[in-house]
């Protein structure tokens, strides 16, 4: 049976696991921005795949992140295909894998299984208390970081040949998702993670509007650089949506930004700073090059 890997990826830990489900089901590799410029997507395979990395779910979002949402809105003919999909996070996917279940049934399709993989984590709550309060830095040690990462890749490797069995038996209904008394707890929170959360993308995005969908793609207002910066234009080629245009010799942001940080992660002077990822780690998969990330640049 015919096989396609849809994936997306900023830092490329959701390459890595696209990659590695293509390889293991002798399916075709595909990146999603390489395919958002046709008015629909169609394909023969069988078998359809979908990995991305889980975006704001902790914030009560959907978790998925706009380009594959627009992604999903242009399949079609689905209804008989073996739809899985499997969301990369850095440990709250909340009820992303839900959620795309039940997008792809609004395409007539139905979600067969989809899957959850931690591939790396953040900065504590601790951390970020201490850094917003009491201006104490955010440190990271990269011998003990590159351990623990390398403990996620062991067991995503092991987790691999569970989800291989299970898709390649077309097995159906194993959906990874929030579990009844998690639901719960959040439920209570999420009132105060939301107006947190929306409280911090008005300031991002220097806008007052009251819809955190609107405000996310506006929120790159709060990127700047360094004198570092050599006009190289990595990040503009990076960037999955083409929000990057370089502007004598200095990367300007567009204003639909997936907040996917790729910019950021990948530009080798680090001369990418604000407020938008200060509280992220610059860390990119060590298994992953530079050009793997310039796919969508081909067309």
């Amino acid at each position: 049976m015919s096989t396609e890997i849809y994936y997306f990826s900023g830092t490329g830990n959701s390459l890595v696991i696209a990659r590695d489900i293509a390889e293991k089901t002798n399916g075709k590799l595909i990146s999603i921005p390489s395919v958002m410029d046709e008015e629909s997507i169609r394909t023969d395979a069988e078998v359809i795949g979908i990995v991305f990395p889980v975006y704001h779910a902790s914030f009560g979002e959907s978790g998925i992140p706009f380009i594959v949402g627009r992604f999903i809105s242009k399949l079609e003919n689905i209804s008989s295909k073996y739809l899985f999909a499997i969301c990369t996070h850095m440990g709250a996917p909340g009820k992303t894998i839900e959620n795309l279940g039940k997008m792809t049934q609004s395409r007539g399709g139905r979600l067969a299984a989809g899957f959850t993989v931690k591939m790396n984590f953040s900065y504590s709550a601790v951390e970020k208390i201490k850094y917003s309060l009491f201006h104490k830095e955010l440190k990271t040690d990269i011998l003990t970081e590159n351990k623990k990462r390398q403990k996620l890749i062991d067991n995503w490797k092991k987790k691999l040949e569970a989800i291989y069995k299970y898709i390649n038996a077309r097995k159906e209904g194993e959906l990874e998702t929030q579990g009844i008394v998690e639901k719960f707890i959040l439920a209570l929170l999420l009132p105060i993670f939301k107006k947190g959360a929306l409280s911090r993308y008005r300031k991002l995005s220097n806008s007052s509007l009251h819809s955190f969908d609107e405000l996310i793609p506006l929120a790159d207002r709060s990127f700047c650089l360094d004198k570092k910066c050599n006009g190289c234009g990595i990040c503009a080629r990076v960037c999955p949506v083409r929000n990057i245009k370089m502007v004598d010799k200095n990367p300007v942001w567009q204003h639909h930004c997936e907040n996917c940080y790729a910019c950021f992660q990948w530009c080798p002077q680090e001369a990418i700073h604000g407020e938008i990822v200060e509280y992220e780690k610059r860390y990119h998969h060590l298994d992953v090059k530079l050009s793997d990330m310039m796919i969508c640049d081909e067309k």
